[in-house]
């Protein structure tokens, strides 16, 4: 018999130990190059004013808050996660802050949540790998964006990591993202240690 697939997903675990708060406060830590380079990351997403841009797997949604005042009060950003008390405290920040252009969503792990044909650009920064059933996703991803519509993906290669660490290899997102019905349109190495694919829907 051949071996259960395993588990990408961490997070459910991790966050079952510590308060919606606990993780901002770590996702938001300023020496993170994820966390610093959230200006460089939301420039890859060639936002405009008037735009909808969503993210996948938000975590405390400090990039989608970010690009929310990209896309400016006439623009709209959605954001995603599987865990509902991140989804809970991104929406009541967002109140806090008066961020009327902003909403966060539960997603599943085989959809995006959001509405076909939706988004001008989607953003998942250190979340691809993480994904139990990544073309399940890239199909939901492929279904909520508009014609030409762009997709970023930002995540940590594996190369010369233990068997268990998290990432994936750029190559393997490439393959995946192709299948997927993606091209690729370009690179970029802007945030330290990771890497930054550039995709259009076909």
């Amino acid at each position: 018999m051949q071996a259960p697939p395993a588990v990408r997903n961490a997070w459910e675990q991790a966050y079952a130990k510590g308060t919606a708060e606990s993780f901002a406060a770590t996702f938001e830590e300023p020496s993170r190059a994820l966390f610093r380079y959230r200006q460089a990351i939301a420039g890859l997403m060639q936002l405009k004013p008037g735009m909808t841009a969503g993210e996948v797997g938000a975590g405390s949604g400090y990039l989608s808050r970010f690009i929310a005042e990209k896309v400016g009060p006439t623009g709209r950003v959605i954001a995603n996660e599987l865990e509902p008390k991140m989804v809970e405290y991104m929406n009541s920040r967002a109140a806090k802050e008066g961020l009327k252009n902003f909403a966060a969503i539960q997603g599943t792990p085989v959809s995006t949540g959001f509405d076909a044909g939706a988004l001008d650009a989607v953003a998942l920064v250190y979340s691809f790998s993480f994904f139990d059933h990544p073309a399940e996703m890239l199909k939901s991803l492929n279904a909520s964006l508009k014609p030409n519509g762009l997709m970023l993906i930002v995540d940590s290669p594996r190369e010369g990591l233990a068997a268990t660490a998290p990432g994936m290899d750029a190559d393997e997102v490439l393959a995946l993202a192709a299948a997927g019905g993606f091209n690729r349109i370009g690179e970029n190495g802007v945030v330290p240690g990771h890497y930054a694919l550039i995709f259009r829907k076909k």
